[in-house]
């Protein structure tokens, strides 16, 4: 394989300013070892640029930046959260409280607790982002990831809410309503759910939201 076609090959799977996972790609008759070298003539033609170990991206200029950039969050996304076919992951902590507008802090270090990690809990650093992984107690998939994050959240959320506890659990049921999760999913995730989050299902009414 020539450069020209691993470039061309990397344009259709990936796109410009999209991360590339270096470990991911297999092509028949290209060892590893093959791959990272093209890869480093890439990166010296500038045709490829590295964005942190093992992840790099196609760079493409706009015409308002005039420069090429890669958010550290698509990063984030593709390595522990999804990759456009499955789901391994998802954000929690003040992070995922923020998006519910349930406090107005951004954290420093954002939260993701996924399938790709296999502690209990450690921080990296992501092109400069820090970041906090934590592995998840039952597999995470496209069916029960967002129902895995809202009870995440449920056990966390006093933590970092900023609002009053009334209004704070009628976001809360907002956000359950508007999902429509069933007391069939409920069921299919119990393993996870501690005696503590399943109090607070059961006082703030959450329990009742769940449609039959």
């Amino acid at each position: 394989m020539k450069v020209d076609m691993l470039k061309e090959y990397l344009e259709k799977a990936y796109g410009y300013n999209e991360p590339i996972l270096i470990s991911e790609i297999k092509l028949e008759n290209l060892t590893d070892n093959a791959l990272r070298q093209y890869f480093k003539r890439m990166v010296k033609s500038g045709d490829l640029v590295r964005f942190d170990t093992g992840v790099y991206y196609l760079p493409k200029v706009s015409r308002l930046l005039k420069k090429t950039y890669l958010e550290p969050l698509k990063v984030l996304t593709r390595k522990y959260i999804e990759n456009g076919t499955d789901t391994y992951g998802y954000f929690s902590g003040a992070y995922f409280s923020n998006q519910l507008r349930l406090t107005t802090q951004m954290p420093a270090v954002i939260e993701i607790v996924t399938d790709k990690e296999a502690t209990k809990g450690r921080t990296i650093t992501v092109g400069g982002q820090n970041v906090r992984l934590k592995r998840s107690i039952m597999q995470i998939t496209k069916e029960n990831v967002l129902l895995l994050q809202f009870l995440d959240m449920v056990s966390t959320t006093e933590k970092y809410a900023e609002l009053s506890q009334e209004k704070m659990t009628a976001r809360v049921k907002q956000y359950l309503r508007k999902n429509s999760f069933t007391q069939k999913q409920l069921a299919e995730v119990l393993p996870s759910v501690t005696a503590q989050t399943a109090k607070k299902l059961i006082e703030w009414g959450l329990i009742y939201e769940f449609t039959s």
